[in-house]
Formats: structure tokens, C-alpha cells, sequence
């Protein structure tokens, strides 16, 4: 009887774990968005980007980062993610700003400093991405 007891209890706690593990993995951004590019390694390797909906980022293994578009502001970020400002920096395409979070798992070192938000403001889209945007913006 204890055997039973004891392999029912171990089938549950299987499941439970399980279920765990990708039943409640979301996207960082997902109060943003609903469509994200997810890295499924680190740099930016275009046979490494998949897209994903918030309904099934959570069937997706080995993610390194992800990006969308917003429209929320990057000062809303900062305080949703009681995140600091690194740096900013300008290219033809808009401006770049850099974040750390101490809430974001994924972070990348740019300048020697440590960065796991990326806010870009282009002429027409605004995308931010962990711990970079990768690919275009």
C-alpha cells in the first residue's frame, strides 16, 4: 500500500513540476504585447528567431531574449521594471536606449556595463527587446 501511495504521489509531483515549467512561462514584455520574435540563442542569428503569440510562447525551449513592438513609453518601462537608465545612443534608424532590471533573467554587457532592455524609437515603430533588440527594428 505505501508503494502505491508513495508512486502516486511521485506521478503527481512530476506533473506538477512539469506543468510548472511551461504552463506559467510568459513573456517579459506580454503586458505590452501580444506578438513577440523570440532568440532561441544569443546574438543575432537569423535562423535562430522565432515568432510567438502570448498563447504559445510557453511551447518554446532554450528562449535567450525576445522583442516586440509597443506603444508604451520607455519611462513606463523603467518603472514597471524598476529598471535603471545605462545609456542612450542615436543612429540614422532613431534612438537606442539601454536599461538594466534587476526582475529580467536575460542580460548582456555593452561599454562594460550590464544591459538587459532594449527601447528603440524608430521614424515609424517603437520596439524593445531583452536583453537586446535583435535582427531590425
Amino acid at each position: 500500500m505505501f508503494k502505491k501511495t508513495a508512486l502516486i504521489l511521485a506521478a503527481l509531483i512530476f506533473c506538477f513540476c512539469f506543468y510548472s515549467l511551461y504552463a506559467f512561462k510568459k513573456p517579459v514584455f506580454g503586458a505590452y504585447a501580444k506578438e513577440f520574435e523570440l532568440y532561441l540563442s544569443s546574438g543575432s542569428f537569423g535562423g535562430n528567431i522565432v515568432y510567438a503569440t502570448d498563447k504559445n510562447y510557453g511551447s518554446f525551449n532554450g528562449i535567450k531574449g525576445e522583442s516586440c513592438f509597443v506603444s508604451v513609453s520607455y519611462e513606463r518601462v523603467l518603472k514597471d521594471f524598476s529598471a535603471a537608465h545605462v545609456f542612450a545612443e542615436e543612429s540614422e534608424y532613431g534612438t537606442s536606449y539601454y536599461a538594466y532590471s534587476p526582475a529580467i533573467e536575460y542580460k548582456v554587457y555593452l561599454n562594460g556595463k550590464a544591459v538587459n532592455i532594449h527601447y528603440h524609437v524608430g521614424t515609424e515603430k517603437t520596439k524593445l527587446g531583452t536583453p537586446m533588440i535583435f535582427g531590425g527594428y
